[in-house]
């Protein structure tokens, strides 16, 4: 890519309850001169009920899916597992990437978020540079990724 050519947007949905982790993680691409286009949910209830109404409306529209689902795992009421299983056991969704991106440092943790279908898994920086260079390799790694036809 030239130095003067526009970077591709990449659409990420990002599910955690944490707004300061959002904000943060947003704060982190604009720093790192990524242009990510954002859609958040704050509850694995919300992220669902986000993915059914896409799914539903994309029966009848095209919609826009997000390039990359950024999740948190420990979140009230349910888990971010419980997103990445709707994820992965639906037809149109399956094939989504989807990053985890957690505070959890338990390998039992992350055993478990691969054999459920992750595609990555982060830990949670400690600082913001930290995080700029976080953002800017997902971007540098998803962003010429091949779209899967959904």
């Amino acid at each position: 890519m030239s130095a003067s050519a526009p970077k591709k947007s990449l659409f990420v949905f990002h599910v955690n309850d944490s707004t300061d982790d959002q904000v943060l993680f947003q704060m982190a691409a604009k720093k790192a001169d990524v242009p990510f286009a954002w859609q958040v949910a704050d509850s694995a209830e919300k992220a669902i009920a986000y993915f059914d109404s896409l799914l539903k409306l994309s029966e009848t529209e095209s919609v826009a899916w997000p390039d990359l689902v950024v999740l948190d795992i420990v979140m009230p009421r349910e888990s971010g597992f419980k997103v990445l299983e709707y994820i992965k056991g639906k037809a149109k969704l399956k094939r989504l990437p989807v990053v985890i991106f957690t505070g959890q440092h338990s390998q039992q943790v992350r055993d478990q978020a691969y054999a459920l279908g992750a595609n990555s898994f982060m830990l949670k920086p400690q600082d913001m540079a930290q995080t700029v260079d976080l953002v800017s390799s997902l971007y540098q790694a998803w962003s010429g990724a091949q779209r899967p036809t959904l």
